[in-house]
């Protein structure tokens, strides 16, 4: 078991939405233990907030967008993703609009915030969940697979190669912890390509995307000065995983293998592995029966993937 952790104050992030192209503020705030992370627009009581869980989950379409009763937040990912890293499990985002703000187009910003804010540490614990047997995503020769591990591993491979030969196939391994956030994953950008970006804006995306929060390729080179690691595109790719796997509410153990994932492929690896806690919950523990129906399907799909 680890401490609940907030913040020590209050901190202001500024800056405009990649997707809706507006200015945003938001306020992180410190919460009491057992509160979680919670959303919550500006001029709203603490009441009617959104709790960051794939229960909430309303969208995946170039973004994570959680929300009920009305009221929405998008683009969540890049938050969620420093506060897991940080080990932030209680806090009040509230938020001066319906999407967060993409800063550098990275987490490098939100964690110096978190930092600069101070953490501390609460009087009760958060709980670990360890994937206990083999989960899996497969689509079209895509897949994401969750493996037990006492730690907590992603293992990612992309391949843009049909839409830049600057990206092409690039392949990165982390074990994930605060460290190893801060230094090797918070600073890589989002990306995209010159030619998605007219279909983008049609479908009201991408409206406040530049190369001031965004890598931008060609089909044959980078569009800005330099990248900061030589696979920087992976390493975001790997960020954004770490946020979406946040919304299961729980710190994870586990092995995470994505071959060309993306965040609608993430929630839905997600979505299984909250029906696996809600089920181990029910039953306090999982029995061999499945555990061993769960390898023999597993190697199956391994054989079927030639994996």
């Amino acid at each position: 078991m680890f401490f609940q952790n907030t913040l020590k104050k209050r901190v202001e992030l500024n800056g405009i939405g990649i997707h809706n192209g507006e200015m945003t503020k938001v306020l992180l705030s410190p919460a009491p233990v057992n509160t979680g992370i919670v959303f919550l627009p500006f001029r709203t009581d603490y009441l009617s907030g959104i709790d960051a869980h794939v229960e909430n989950l309303l969208y995946t379409q170039n973004a994570i967008t959680i929300g009920n009763n009305g009221i929405s937040i998008q683009t969540i990912e890049h938050f969620m993703a420093a506060f897991s890293a940080l080990d932030i499990t209680n806090l009040y985002v509230l938020v001066d609009g319906n999407e967060l703000p993409i800063l550098d187009g990275s987490s490098r910003e939100i964690v110096n915030a978190i930092e600069n804010a101070g953490i501390h540490t609460q009087n009760d614990f958060y709980d670990i969940f360890y994937i206990p047997y083999p989960i899996w995503i497969e689509k079209k020769g895509r897949y994401l697979i969750a493996l037990p591990n006492d730690d907590y591993k992603i293992t990612y491979t992309i391949d843009f190669t049909s839409k830049s030969n600057a990206i092409g196939t690039q392949t990165a391994h982390f074990n994930i912890d605060k460290e190893t956030f801060i230094k090797s994953i918070a600073p890589a950008r989002t990306f995209g390509f010159v030619e998605d970006l007219k279909r983008m804006k049609t479908n009201n995306l991408a409206r406040g995307g530049s190369m001031d929060n965004a890598l931008v390729f060609t089909r044959n080179k980078l569009m800005n000065e330099n990248l900061r690691f030589e696979n920087e595109c992976v390493r975001h790719k790997i960020l954004d995983l770490i946020g979406g796997l946040s919304l299961a509410g729980y710190k994870m153990r586990g092995h995470f293998i994505a071959h060309k994932s993306g965040h609608r492929m993430d929630m839905e690896l997600v979505k299984k592995i909250n029906k696996v806690i809600s089920r181990k919950k029910r039953s306090r523990g999982i029995s061999r029966h499945i555990l061993k129906r769960k390898e023999v399907e597993f190697q199956r799909f391994l054989n079927k993937m030639n994996i």
